[in-house]
């Protein structure tokens, strides 16, 4: 009698040879182990779950908690800070920066009722907004601990990583990390200088990879949300001719131009930031106190301005920001009607001009320092009649040109600086940037001026405060406006000294991209090495005997890196359902703040 067998795969027929099966289970085995593996790493990957940032201390990057603000008068989108909302305060003991301890009722702390927004300086009442809790985000954990594995690596410089406060291991912290085993830092005027381990060279400018450049860099102003209050009034247009032959404004923050062979149209951004009294001026119509005058740019952050109902505010936040920042960004939409001329884009830091030249014609581009191009080769770029996005940036001593999401000269192209004098600002830094065409008929529209983070030498604490002449020190914004409206007074700049870290092997310094209010390397000590509980005389001894620096993180204190904001918060729409102050419906996920860090 024949019979018929299975062909299930679990099953094996008489005539199957034992050796064969045998081997069969072996690999069956070894599959399951390798996907019991997998599966662990990737547990073990993700397990840091969802950690939310409740501070501030790396906004804008990751924000804490805080109200997301439209404002009144220009309706641009700003966020202001909000961790003292939860009742005890923030206390520099957690995650970003600060644990946040409730009191015992479980009320609410101070409400924030006011802040300043970054882009027209208008200061709005924020009492009735909404608080939103931070970011919360995933961490990549094997990365660090396991760097051979796909998709994992060693720690680099300005990964946004997660680690354990080294005074108080049980608590984490998160930062981005700047300062690598062995090397030497330096913060000199905002910047961050490296010197590498076991060489001889002097200290050299740590330059951003352009996707992190781009995405750590803050607002100045963007051209296309005005303040309602001075539509009216020309005297405040940030963007304006300065040739005979003029731009035309046709919609808001759209300009237009044709010019002959020859002939430059320019069209020219001025720091026209109204203070306090301005504002109050415009406000009610009446004479201004003092004319419009362009003012350096500074590290002013909406984020840092936030008033609450127990605290004093110096009227717009200003007097806490008083940094002046050199390293620019322009971005804006070109419209080229015919490929024919010169398109020119232009950022001014301490009286150099830089410029990103385009040829429309033969489609070619270039980077130059006051006319002297960094490159003896044109570099081709696509920009035919159409609209076209284009990127100019001044960073950390080097010039990058994007168009239409192509980097021309890759990350850009690098310049010298002469460690030996400090770059200060001149009187053409108050008009800081410029469009100019050239025998060409084109558009600009979108017209975003950003600048690069600028990192203090104290946590809290700004630079310039104490450096200008003894006769001229501000207590006001508008004295602070007067000193940076004011070229005579800039030369007292130079007196900043920097400030240098030297860092051990196996140990890194991370620092906050909210620099001003970050408790991060700069403002920590050396607690860990103490143990009150033992006799006077073994207190040294605590659980630390590694002798870090107060700067350092120790290698075997990271925890990963962190790499994707997959919640910030519920963003109400439709009407306003208030459940609570702080809770409203309905909502939905905030899909645009969702984001890789970078």
């Amino acid at each position: 009698m024949n019979r018929s067998y299975a062909t299930h795969p679990d099953v094996v027929s008489p005539d199957a040879k034992p050796k064969a099966a045998k081997k069969e289970g072996h690999r069956e085995t070894v599959e399951a182990i390798v996907v019991a593996m997998i599966l662990a790493l990737l547990v073990r990957g993700f397990e840091a779950e969802a950690f939310v940032i409740p501070t501030g201390s790396m906004a804008p990057t990751l924000m804490g908690r805080h109200k997301e603000v439209t404002c009144p008068q220009c309706k641009f989108v700003y966020s202001v800070n909000a961790s003292g909302e939860d009742g005890g305060g923030a206390q520099p003991l957690g995650i970003g920066g600060f644990r946040f301890r409730g009191n015992a009722e479980g009320r609410l702390g101070s409400r924030v009722v006011g802040g300043t927004c970054v882009n027209c300086r208008f200061h709005a009442d924020l009492s009735n907004e909404p608080t939103f809790n931070g970011d919360r985000i995933l961490v990549m954990k094997f990365g660090y601990d396991m760097p051979f594995l796909p998709g994992a690596s060693v720690p680099e410089r300005w990964d946004v990583v997660v680690f354990r406060y080294p005074e108080e291991p049980e608590v984490s912290y998160i930062k981005r990390l700047v300062g690598l085993p062995g090397e030497n830092l330096r913060i000199r005027h905002g910047n961050i200088y490296i010197k590498p381990p076991s060489s001889g060279a002097d200290y050299e400018i740590a330059r951003k990879p352009l996707k992190h450049q781009r995405a750590m860099a803050m607002m100045v102003y963007d051209d296309r949300h005005r303040a309602a209050a001075m539509w009216n009034k020309p005297e405040w247009l940030r963007w304006s001719s300065t040739t005979s032959t003029t731009w035309k404004e046709g919609v808001v923050g759209s300009y237009s131009i044709a010019t002959n062979p020859g002939e430059v149209a320019e069209l020219r951004y001025r720091n026209l930031v109204p203070d306090p009294e301005q504002w109050d001026a415009i406000l009610n119509e009446q004479e201004l106190p003092r004319k419009p005058r362009p003012t350096l740019i500074t590290d002013f952050y909406s984020y840092n301005t936030n008033q609450s109902t127990n605290s004093r505010s110096d009227d717009s936040g200003a007097l806490s920001h008083p940094d002046w920042v050199g390293d620019l960004s322009l971005s804006t939409r070109l419209e080229v009607k015919e490929a024919k001329g010169i398109v020119q884009f232009e950022l001014v830091e301490g009286g150099v001009r830089n410029q990103a030249e385009i040829n429309l014609a033969d489609g070619t581009a270039s980077l130059s320092r006051d006319g002297k191009p960094l490159s003896s080769e044109r570099a081709a770029v696509s920009v035919g009649v159409g609209s076209h996005d284009v990127y100019f940036a001044n960073f950390d001593n080097r010039l990058s040109l994007v168009v239409d999401g192509k980097a021309i000269f890759g990350d850009g192209l690098a310049y010298d600086e002469d460690l030996a004098t400090a770059v200060l600002p001149t009187d053409a830094d108050l008009a800081p940037s410029a469009v100019r065409a050239e025998g060409a008929s084109i558009g600009v529209s979108d017209l975003v001026l950003k600048r690069d983070i600028y990192y203090t030498l104290t946590p809290g604490h700004p630079d310039y405060d104490s450096f200008w002449d003894d006769e001229h020190i501000p207590r006001t914004t508008v004295e602070l406006f007067d000193n940076l409206a004011n070229p005579a007074r800039f030369a007292f700049l130079a007196n900043l000294p920097p400030k240098e870290y030297s860092i051990g092997e196996n140990r890194f310094l991370m620092l906050g991209d909210n620099s001003p209010m970050s408790r991060d390397s700069r403002g920590w000590n050396n607690e860990d090495r103490r143990d009150l509980s033992k006799p006077i005389d073994e207190r040294n001894a605590g659980w630390d005997t590694s002798d870090r620096a107060s700067w350092e993180v120790p290698r075997n204190l990271l925890t990963g890196k962190a790499f994707f904001v997959y919640w910030p918060h519920g963003k109400p729409f439709g009407p306003d359902i208030r459940l609570s102050p702080d809770f409203r419906v309905p909502f939905r996920p905030y899909l645009e703040r969702m984001k890789w860090i970078r």
